[in-house]
């Protein structure tokens, strides 16, 4: 296969496509290739037209299955661009924002940082635990393959300058939130409870919020899929705020294989890191 640049721009007229290879996605679903389209601009529809063509010749000399995107929905004409391009509208999703302060969260539960003997328990927590995302949304992925990415996903911030904290009920994992810090601002990028222990979701949350406070960070940011009900009620109780409104757009190049369950045998294992 050949290989594609970890990151690149494809021109036309005014219009202008920033893409990146994403062999972490690629990893956990199980194929080849995968990219991501991480900007995306212009007003005219053939300039669009003709960039989104060249970034389809680039994925299939690549061997890709899959393209993402996500972009504001008040950009319809961006939209209508990928649309007549061949991609489908999959996801709906609210970035979220928090002012940290000192201020008291409720009760709380421990909280601890994972570890890599916690490995396994984290990747079939994430593995389980989650219904929402531009994979596990898109029809045209089989569940397993969306739910094999989860598993990666939590197992490579272990290993990434990723953090990733736990709370144990019992002595066994219960719930986690891995997130990104970038001097006093925070990117909370997974988090979920077991899903026989929702309940103790908002004690879980509070004791996040309370620690990373205790730790001087003054700004959070998150993503919620619009579809997950609970977990928007759950952030918006604690003082998040919505900054707008993302449509998650996908472009399958190898449909059969995405269809497909993902054997065991192809499913990354907690000792496949990137």
């Amino acid at each position: 296969m050949a290989a594609m640049a970890a990151a690149s721009i494809v021109q036309r007229g005014a219009a202008s496509i920033t893409w990146r290879a994403t062999p972490w996605d690629a990893d956990g679903l199980g194929v080849a290739a995968t990219l991501e389209i991480t900007a995306l601009a212009g007003a005219d529809p053939a300039d669009l037209a003709a960039a989104l063509a060249d970034l389809d010749v680039i994925a299939a000399a690549a061997g890709a299955a899959l393209a993402t995107t996500r972009v504001p929905a008040a950009a319809p004409a961006l939209v209508a661009a990928l649309t007549a391009a061949g991609w489908a509208t999959v996801e709906t999703s609210h970035p979220l924002t928090l002012a940290l302060t000192h201020q008291r969260f409720g009760r709380a539960v421990p909280v601890a940082d994972a570890t890599p003997a916690d490995a396994g328990e984290l990747a079939d927590l994430a593995g389980d635990g989650f219904d929402y995302s531009r994979f596990h949304e898109d029809p045209r992925i089989h569940a397993s393959r969306a739910r094999a990415r989860y598993r990666r996903w939590i197992v490579d911030s272990l290993g990434n300058g990723d953090q990733v904290w736990i709370h144990r009920h019992r002595e066994a994992l219960a719930a986690l939130m891995s997130f990104r810090r970038h001097g006093d601002h925070v990117q909370l990028l997974l988090g979920g409870c077991r899903r026989d222990l929702t309940l103790i979701a908002p004690m879980f949350w509070a004791g996040v919020l309370a620690r990373l406070a205790a730790e001087g960070v003054a700004t959070i940011a998150t993503r919620v899929s619009a579809a997950n009900g609970g977990a928007l009620r759950l952030h918006e109780a604690f003082g998040f705020a919505r900054a707008g409104t993302d449509l998650g757009l996908t472009k399958v190049y190898d449909a059969s294989t995405l269809a497909s369950p993902l054997s065991a045998r192809a499913a990354p294992t907690t000792a496949d890191r990137t």
